[in-house]
């Protein structure tokens, strides 16, 4: 059972709208709630609220902004955003209707609500001025996102489309309009066309410092939360070294929050079909926030929120260790009786020119067999994936990669955490996230091969404490 990522009673979490609060101090977390019955996204949904200070600790609300009826345009309300207005919070969605998409009408279109406190809405309707413009597919018009230019002195509303044509043709691209009053809103066209996925889902825009990011997820290449940069908003948003925050197991993150409180991703880790670690990705899981962390080179990189690392009632300090040599691989192992949930956190030193490190999790005393995360110079490459890969194969490790270089004499800073079946590393500010479903063992382990490592200021968090659900 899952205690610290939270995923609302008998429901898989979806995606996420969220906003803070400056009048609570308080993160928002719209989302969406799936029954799975009988699979993801077979019952339609509206947005449901659970509000949170510190990522531990939740309040939830329910169903919030509730769905239409099965003829009605918002039968499913699909993705969105949540806004500042004059006098109240404006909520900007996508209503869908699936018998409108199944007669070839068009089955998504965007729609407003107001509401004073975040919790009680008032539904306006159809945004007229917002429907699917000519020239467009009528039936991907999705998950508007709105920023103020200081530039134009006017609000920018950013969404996902693509052009009426083969649904693998990669015609997504990002469209725009601008209003004075959050009212009236004038098409303006294209905002960013890639030519690279067939659609993009869930923008974000945001600023650090003198840096503008654009976040997406598609599903057409990667499905993946991606990010670019740019100078401003209506320039050249460009890829940087990395484009990713996390894995295929990671999706439909958006941030929140501002240069006081910090700024936090907040996707989902998918669970796997049938719960098996043979198991396509799903849609839904449970949500997990990443702090984020812009690094010299203007790329982000996240960390486990230290609010989470706090909530940890015990720490043991674990003894520093080295070991390795430069023929063959060597395994060492510190904790024999892994809990459910835990935290370790520490440091690797490469000592030596190294082919491969990593951490073993839930191993069996007898065959070695358990789970791992492996950073590879060969490759240069960090992945998890159940090890032994036999019979093969053992695990889809399909998207479980992270670009990462192994280098002599380099330090790399590690936070790996597990809830039940999640299990996240986070490396040098790289995350890694991904689900276990066959623990045939409780010993954690290191591991080295034709090298040697040193570790050390290791911090063992146990015993979760109680928290409000």
């Amino acid at each position: 059972m899952q205690k610290i990522f939270y995923q609302p009673k008998d429901y898989w979490f979806g995606d996420c709208m969220p906003f803070f609060n400056e009048d609570d101090q308080t993160f928002y977390l719209f989302h969406q709630r799936d029954t799975r019955k009988p699979k993801p996204l077979t019952d339609p949904f509206g947005w449901s609220l659970v509000t949170t200070k510190d990522f531990v600790n939740f309040k939830d609300y329910g169903e919030v902004l509730p769905k239409g009826s099965h003829d009605a345009v918002d039968q499913f309300i699909y993705a969105g955003s949540v806004t500042q207005g004059k006098n109240e919070k404006i909520a900007f969605y996508t209503g869908h209707n699936r018998q409108a998409k199944l007669a070839k009408k068009t089955s998504e279109v965007l729609m407003s609500a107001t509401s004073q406190d975040l919790v009680h809405w008032k539904k306006s309707g159809q945004a007229t001025s917002l429907v699917p413009q000519t020239g467009y597919d009528h039936n991907d018009w999705r998950d508007p996102v709105i920023v103020y230019s200081q530039e134009k002195q006017c609000y920018i509303l950013v969404l996902g489309a693509r052009l009426p044509s083969d649904k693998k043709k990669p015609t997504g691209r990002l469209v725009y309009f601008e209003s004075q009053d959050l009212k009236n809103w004038d098409f303006k066209g294209d905002f960013w066309t890639p030519n690279e996925f067939n659609m993009i889902e869930m923008p974000d825009l945001f600023q650090i410092d003198s840096d503008w990011y654009l976040i997406f997820s598609e599903y057409s290449e990667d499905k993946r939360t991606k990010y670019r940069v740019g100078k401003d908003l209506f320039g050249v948003w460009h890829s940087l070294s990395d484009e990713f925050f996390d894995g295929k197991a990671y999706y439909a993150a958006r941030t929140v929050g501002n240069e006081n409180v910090g700024r936090f991703l907040t996707g989902w880790v998918a669970t796997k079909e049938n719960n098996d670690d043979l198991g396509n990705w799903d849609w839904g899981g449970a949500f997990v926030p990443h702090q984020v962390i812009k690094r010299e080179d203007k790329t982000l990189g996240v960390t486990l929120p230290q609010t989470i690392i706090n909530n940890f009632a015990k720490t043991a300090s674990l003894p520093t260790f080295e070991f390795g040599n430069s023929t063959e691989k060597t395994e060492h192992s510190i904790i024999e009786n892994l809990p459910s949930q835990f935290l370790l956190e520490g440091q690797i030193d490469v000592l030596e020119d190294t082919k491969e490190f990593g951490i073993k999790a839930f191993v069996n005393n007898e065959t070695r067999e358990g789970y791992q995360y492996k950073v590879s110079r060969p490759e240069h490459m960090l992945k998890f994936t159940h090890t032994p890969n036999y019979p093969w194969p053992s695990y889809f490790t399909t998207g479980l990669q992270r670009p990462i270089s192994l280098v002599k004499n380099q330090k790399y800073d590690f936070k790996l955490i597990v809830d039940d079946s999640i299990i996240i590393l986070y490396i040098n500010n790289i995350a890694l996230s991904a689900r276990m479903y066959n623990k045939t063992g409780k010993q954690l382990s290191f591991f080295v091969t034709e090298g040697k490592i040193a570790v050390s200021n290791l911090q063992y968090h146990t015993q979760w404490k109680d928290t409000l659900r």
